[in-house]
């Protein structure tokens, strides 16, 4: 009789339901450490309590094997994540350069003309920790938890693993954008944006096995959007960013209120980051094709590693 809660040839929960669980259980996690008086503790705490939620949904209840989780530190995987702070800091940076010359915003200042509590230095610090950490914990669940569990969740009759990946890209990338939908002034044009962004950063990911391009272009992307051009990210206001900025020009074109992320700039810097990216896959010999976690079923990647997360 079939279990639509419990799948017994593969002894454990059905994917559909360790995505609600997970998600459920990221969304009140996040909340703990907001209740810490200090901010670099809050922003480290989220991203130690998602590894740890990542891993044990991974390891027990998914049954995975840790090697495909993407979280394996050596010498490409630290490369890829460099890489990816360049490729979208340089992106970044032509997004300011291009609104600058055609005098769609104004520099007015400087960080560190502002006052702040503790001095600017320090505020421009926590800000750099807390975007490594959104860049950590948001790949954590967005790619490396949903990708390889809604995979599996489309992957039966006439649905290949190969058709399912496409399909669990677009559906983490729409969940990705959702959660996005609660950030100020923000607009279905930015909720769009944040789902190609999303894309952008699952490619990386299901071509490579590897959560490094995408934590690092994550990261990136919202450092040097906010913490160095003083650009609004995801609508959110940085006021100890290094260039203090005054926006202007169209919304349409600007993102205005919301930052690049809702204008039509941020969808040319969104392909421009996806481009960079597969060039430098493909320079250091990376085959642009989905790596074999994701085109294999989960009975297939259990045969060839008979002993469960060793």
């Amino acid at each position: 009789m079939f279990n639509p809660f419990f799948n017994s040839a593969e002894g454990r929960v059905r994917a559909f339901f360790r995505i609600i669980a997970f998600v459920f259980l990221f969304i009140l996690m996040m909340g703990v450490p907001t209740l810490l008086p200090y901010p670099l503790a809050e922003y480290l705490s989220q991203s130690l309590l998602i590894l740890f939620l990542f891993y044990v949904f991974y390891t027990y209840l998914d049954q995975r094997n840790w090697q495909h989780a993407g979280l394996i530190i050596n010498k490409t995987w630290i490369k890829e994540c460099v890489a990816g702070i360049g490729i979208a800091g340089v992106s970044m940076g032509l997004i300011f350069f291009v609104q600058w010359q055609s005098n769609h915003l104004e520099v007015t200042g400087f960080g560190w003309e502002r006052t702040f509590e503790r001095g600017w230095f320090l505020a421009f610090l926590y800000f750099l920790v807390r975007m490594m950490s959104v860049g950590f914990y948001e790949e954590l669940m967005a790619r490396g938890y949903l990708i390889p569990n809604i995979t599996e969740g489309f992957t039966f009759e006439k649905i290949s693993p190969n058709r399912a990946v496409v399909i669990a890209i677009l559906i983490s990338s729409a969940i990705f954008g959702v959660l996005h939908a609660g950030n100020p002034n923000a607009t279905i044009t930015a909720i769009l944006n944040i789902f190609l962004a999303g894309v952008m950063l699952a490619v990386p990911f299901v071509i490579t096995g590897r959560l490094a391009l995408p934590i690092g272009l994550h990261f990136s992307w919202n450092f040097f959007q906010g913490g160095i051009f003083g650009f609004r990210v995801s609508g959110i206001e940085v006021r100890s960013a290094l260039f203090q900025i005054q926006q202007g020009g169209p919304e349409w074109w600007t993102g205005g209120a919301f930052g690049p992320e809702a204008g039509v700039i941020g969808i040319l810097g969104i392909l421009l980051v996806l481009g960079l990216s597969l060039l430098y896959l493909k320079w250091t010999g990376v085959k642009l094709e989905i790596a074999v976690p994701f085109r294999s079923t989960f009975s297939e990647i259990m045969a060839t590693n008979p002993q469960k997360n060793k």
